[in-house]
């Protein structure tokens, strides 16, 4: 009877029934920015064209609540990081972007022995700082908005309280249009695919 009991206080203690889970890590993000594309190769692109699809790095932060045992709500800051760079009539052209974007976040979770799934969707603010320089000249912008995302993540037990992590996220960000260097306007809306490595922590 005694080894019976054991046997079950080992199962269910191997269960992941924490109450919140700390997660960080990084990845890859494919996207598609059509007006932006159109306008570096517009005006600026001379040797090699921005591609339809690009690779950015991504860097994210997020804190988990489970409500019941097969539901939880996160928050997420992800920040992103791309930039373009040619040589432009003698000189050096550069467009760095910075995109900040947290995100609230509905997931169904499904527990199991030293694993995890988590299946969402959210919603957050956008946040796109952009810098253009041409010529050593460099000029500032900045526009925000709202986007969506799909989310899916996988945890597997390392040792203790900590998880490996994967994630893969459908995201469709707007945040907005902004007044660049040549005085158009350009809107930075973007599909984009994201494969993301981390590190998760239960309390």
């Amino acid at each position: 009877m005694k080894k019976l009991f054991l046997m079950l206080n080992l199962f269910f203690s191997s269960l992941i029934f924490a109450q919140i889970d700390l997660n960080a890590g990084m990845g890859l993000n494919f996207f598609s920015a059509p007006d932006l594309r159109d306008y570096i190769n517009s005006n600026f692109s001379t040797a090699e064209d921005m591609s339809s699809f690009n690779t950015s790095a991504d860097f994210f932060g997020e804190i988990g609540y489970n409500i019941t045992q097969d539901y939880q709500i996160s928050f997420e800051y992800n920040f992103n990081i791309y930039s373009y760079n040619s040589s432009f009539n003698g000189g050096v052209y550069d467009f760095s972007l910075n995109h900040h974007k947290p995100s609230i976040i509905g997931y169904y979770v499904k527990s199991g022995i030293g694993y995890r799934f988590k299946f969402g969707g959210g919603v957050g603010l956008r946040i796109a700082q952009v810098d253009e320089e041409l010529y050593g000249s460099t000029e500032s912008y900045s526009t925000n908005g709202f986007g969506l995302l799909l989310k899916a993540q996988g945890d597997t037990k390392l040792g203790g309280d900590f998880y490996a992590l994967i994630a893969g996220e459908v995201r469709y960000d707007m945040p907005g249009e902004l007044e660049t260097l040549t005085n158009s306007k350009i809107n930075l809306n973007s599909f984009s695919l994201a494969l993301k490595l981390g590190i998760a922590y239960y309390l």
